[in-house]
């Protein structure tokens, strides 16, 4: 947007007056914050199904890991959303 001849003193508004380039996250970012969500969920699953198949005490740590790998999913996703809007 230009500058109203007029009215010197009002900033420009649009999008040159940012702090900085904001850069459209690529195909790279969000493949990597899916691999990271379906990477929590197995691994947090994977390690309820370990303790649960130990202590015989199915599905209660199987339910338990996906939740926690569900928060860990958004909390990955979270971040990597927050790094591209900022």
């Amino acid at each position: 947007m230009t500058r109203d001849p007029s009215h010197p003193d009002v900033p420009p508004s649009g999008p040159e007056s940012g702090s900085g380039p904001r850069t459209a996250p690529g195909i790279i970012d969000f493949l990597t914050m899916g691999l990271a969500s379906a990477l929590c969920l197995v691994l947090a699953g994977g390690i309820g199904m370990g303790i649960d198949a130990i202590a015989h005490t199915s599905p209660l740590w199987t339910l338990v890991g996906l939740g926690f790998g569900v928060v860990a999913a958004v909390l990955v996703t979270v971040s990597q959303v927050r790094k591209h809007l900022s």
